[in-house]
């Protein structure tokens, strides 16, 4: 999706429509310098949503995405990365060692996917799941976790629903590794299969070399 470079260059063009229009707003057609401010704004704004839309239609263009298509992704990362926050958030006040070990691992795993799909949208169909279950789930459960790892009773039913919870937090972590290597899965074939001609083609220039 959109990045900060697009965020950059959007002000930057946004900015230049400014001093532009206030030259000829004043200076050419002799409107008072106020209101001529007042049409600066305007198209200031009108310049960045402008940029924004074109920039937004160039990147379904490069992605051959509809523009539901784009949105839903869109939508679903902005989610997700409301999600992670709120697993960030929870997970760095667990206090057992291991614990917080496996959830700074999962973090990594979730922060990577997001990445991977905010860079090339169409991989977000490779990993639906992670983004309607794995994540959302792990923040829930995380939040759970951290608050019976808090009470300062540990009888026997909470020890074993935070045990229960452990499990299933690593049920989840082992779920998000498969969700990454779905993702990278066509990427990792794709360098196969250029390695794989690599190695062909050297092995002609050997035997090429060879008969000569």
């Amino acid at each position: 999706m959109l990045h900060a470079g697009h965020t950059i260059l959007r002000y930057f063009i946004a900015f230049l429509t400014v001093p532009i229009t206030i030259v000829i707003t004043v200076g050419f057609l002799n409107i008072d310098v106020f209101i001529s401010l007042v049409i600066a704004a305007l198209v200031f704004i009108l310049s960045l949503f402008i940029t924004n839309s074109y920039q937004r239609y160039k990147k379904r263009k490069q992605f051959n995405l509809s523009k539901s298509e784009y949105n839903h992704i869109e939508a679903q990362l902005k989610e997700a990365i409301e999600f992670l926050h709120q697993f960030n958030r929870t997970y760095t006040k667990i206090r057992s060692i291991s614990g917080f070990k496996k959830l700074y691992e999962m973090s990594k795993l979730s922060k990577r996917i997001i990445s991977i799909v905010r860079t090339n949208p169409p991989k977000f169909y490779q990993a639906e799941i992670f983004f309607y279950s794995h994540l959302p789930s792990a923040a829930e459960i995380t939040e759970k976790f951290a608050y019976l790892s808090k009470q300062p009773i540990k009888d026997t039913e909470i020890h074993i629903a935070l045990q229960r919870t452990r499990d299933t937090l690593e049920d989840l972590f082992h779920s998000m590794e498969k969700d990454l290597r779905q993702v990278l899965a066509a990427d990792i074939e794709g360098l196969k299969v250029e390695l794989d001609f690599v190695k062909k083609n050297a092995r002609r220039s050997s035997n090429a070399k060879e008969e000569l």
